[in-house]
């Protein structure tokens, strides 16, 4: 029989007649019904020991405690027995508490759930002076170590009191500096938010971010920590130079989610005319480079009324078709460009300008190493900032 009048069949991998197909896929031993049986008792084999899907793991008992340190109290170490005696592996015990599998064998090794005495120096609180310290502090949210330990006559350091502060979850943390706002600024609040709260991340990325800044160099105020031997204070070694007045370099930036836009450094105080000269030179060149030629887009920026609801500027920009949204004021926690200009001054922290020359480079060079990725994340995080406004009645967000 030639080559052509045979062909493999796909069931059995043979080379058979094509008269044993009989216009059939597979060979006529393939269709037979014994075969046919053997092939479902074999597939339901199969899908009979396919193995389940695993089990969701149990919801911990437990809240993890974040300023715990890995101390585990001692409902936990209870929790950790009892669920051993019921036969749980470590593992599952380690998922329940919440806890490291570590913590469980340590505490099923102990004769008893207790902490073993420490060698190192005893505690100079008690559970009493730590619970007052706690409620003081939360009363009095402004009282440092030191008026806390005047008012509980307490016979503790300083460090001691701020080290028991930070085991209750209240770490010191530098006090926001904001604005009163009225209840006609809240009002204003809302009817913004009310206004975008349809706007999705997308819609944020087609919006212009742009504000003022002012950057200082060498001699900034603020307190400067150094390390220094007694009696050293006068050493210039451990002093800091102080500049009546530090270098200055006032300047105009914007930003979207594609990005840094262009900058501008100017002179003086900025007037109407030198912001609509900036909006011609940077703003616009900026918005060609972001969104392209005659795209919809929007600009968000304070509503000084000096200088942005001046009849000068506001013809040029009905001119070239800029679009401001109807921002509401005293609102920086609603421009993330506030947030652009406050990580632009940690990076040049630690970078000293004496000169105006030296200190616009470094205000070039940071403004031009701000990464798109962190860009495009304040611009996407415009509807969370607007929610929170509507959630808290106008009042400010935590950005």
């Amino acid at each position: 029989m030639s080559a052509s009048t045979k062909r493999q069949c796909p069931g059995c991998s043979k080379w058979k007649a094509v008269t044993k197909f009989a216009r059939h896929e597979t060979c006529s031993a393939c269709r037979s019904p014994a075969q046919q049986s053997v092939a479902e008792d074999a597939s339901s084999a199969t899908v009979a020991t396919a193995s389940p899907p695993a089990p969701s793991p149990p919801p911990p008992l437990f809240e993890r405690n974040e300023h715990s340190h890995g101390h585990l109290s001692q409902e936990q170490r209870l929790a950790i027995r009892i669920l051993h005696r019921e036969g749980r592996d470590e593992a599952y015990i380690a998922a329940r508490i919440p806890c490291d599998v570590r913590s469980v064998r340590h505490w099923l090794a102990q004769e008893d759930t207790h902490d073993s005495p420490r060698s190192g120096r005893p505690r100079l609180t008690d559970e009493a002076m730590d619970t007052a310290l706690a409620f003081v502090s939360r009363v009095e949210p402004f009282a440092t170590p030191r008026q806390l330990k005047r008012k509980l006559q307490l016979d503790v350091s300083n460090a001691t009191i701020d080290r028991r502060l930070i085991e209750a979850g209240l770490p010191g943390r530098v006090a926001r500096h904001v604005f009163q706002l009225t209840d006609d600024h809240k009002r204003q609040r809302l009817s913004f938010a009310h206004g975008y709260s349809r706007w999705t991340k997308e819609d944020w990325c087609r919006v212009l971010f742009a504000d003022v800044k002012t950057f200082r160099g060498r001699g900034r105020s603020g307190q400067v920590w150094v390390r220094r031997p007694v009696g050293e204070a006068s050493n210039p070694a451990y002093s800091v130079t102080h500049k009546p007045h530090p270098v200055a370099v006032p300047a105009w930036g914007c930003f979207s989610a594609a990005g840094p836009g262009y900058m501008a450094m100017f002179e003086g105080s900025l007037e109407a005319a030198g912001l609509r000269d900036i909006f011609s030179d940077y703003l616009l060149p900026t918005v060609k480079a972001h969104f392209g030629e005659g795209a919809d887009w929007w600009l968000l920026h304070d509503n000084d009324p000096g200088r942005h609801k001046s009849q000068v500027l506001r013809t040029f920009m009905h001119n070239n078709y800029i679009r401001p949204l109807d921002f509401p004021p005293y609102s920086p926690d609603l421009n993330p460009i506030e947030n652009l200009w406050a990580d632009m001054d940690k990076r040049m922290e630690l970078i000293d300008a004496d000169t105006k020359e030296e200190l616009e480079k470094v205000v070039a060079d940071t403004w031009a190493a701000t990464s798109k990725e962190y860009c495009s994340q304040l611009a996407r995080s415009m509807p969370a900032r607007i929610q929170q406004v509507i959630d808290r009645n106008g009042a400010y967000t935590d950005y």
